[in-house]
């Protein structure tokens, strides 16, 4: 179990979240919601290790994150950021199978195990038919969906997300969020994504944290923390509110 106390976080001349407590759970699903520059991505940084945190503490199965070494940590963690800095020139496949470093055996390389855990990521995304395919030639939703594969295939157990839909068309945000719903419910598995798309955000999810600005976080179960109410204040516009048999979507009405 991943569990924050008495976090917070800040940037110059600003507090992003101030003594957040919360338990991120195997089974999981949480969606992180707030405007632009609220803090979401910090909180992903912070949660994975990245960032320190100014106060409070981050722990992974009861022990100090920053006590645990980089690849133990890998194996039960896995991290997709927002940006990815530089270009890799390999194919499809060997991007995904970096996923598996820290799985692969100190001297002797990747497995077979290891190429079926990329041949069956990229096939939960659909992109089986590019492995061979240069990863710098994709377009940038062929590029996000890879991105995904390489975490699947690193199957860590917690999955820190920031915005796994973006550039993904309307069919692929779908497969993507039922693909992680998926594996929080069969395979006891935690997902925290940033989500920002307000079709999806009712959708799937069963825990939200929602970032109000001014350093005020709230968190708890979706149904308590996605109301039409809450999510106007955090996002600072005017939402209709539509339910239909899956859950509750959110459309702005401007």
């Amino acid at each position: 179990m991943l569990r924050c106390s008495g976090l917070t976080l800040e940037v110059p001349g600003r507090v992003l979240c101030r003594g957040l407590d919360a338990s991120f759970a195997p089974g999981e699903v949480w969606a992180v919601l707030g405007r632009n520059g609220t803090g979401k991505s910090t909180l992903i940084h912070a949660l994975a290790g990245l960032t320190a945190p100014a106060a409070g503490a981050v722990e992974l199965d009861g022990a100090p994150l920053e006590r645990i070494d980089g690849k133990s940590r890998a194996r039960r963690i896995g991290v997709l950021l927002q940006l990815e800095e530089g270009t890799y020139w390999g194919t499809v496949e060997e991007y995904v199978l970096l996923g598996r470093f820290p799985r692969a055996a100190r001297w002797g390389g990747y497995t077979k195990d290891d190429a079926d855990a990329a041949a069956a990521a990229l096939d939960a995304v659909g992109m089986s038919a590019f492995s061979g395919q240069r990863y710098a030639t994709l377009s940038g939703g062929e590029r996000q969906r890879v991105r995904i594969a390489q975490i699947l295939a690193q199957r860590p157990g917690i999955f820190l997300m920031d915005e796994p839909l973006q550039h993904l068309d309307l069919a692929h945000q779908a497969l993507v969020l039922a693909l992680m719903t998926a594996r929080a419910r069969d395979h006891a598995e935690t997902a925290i994504m940033v989500l920002h798309e307000p079709l999806w955000i009712g959708r799937g999810c069963t825990h939200a944290l929602v970032f109000n600005g001014e350093g005020t976080v709230e968190a708890g179960r979706a149904e308590e923390m996605l109301t039409r109410d809450r999510l106007e204040r955090a996002y600072g516009c005017s939402l209709y509110e539509v339910a239909h048999g899956e859950g509750r979507c959110f459309v702005p009405t401007v």
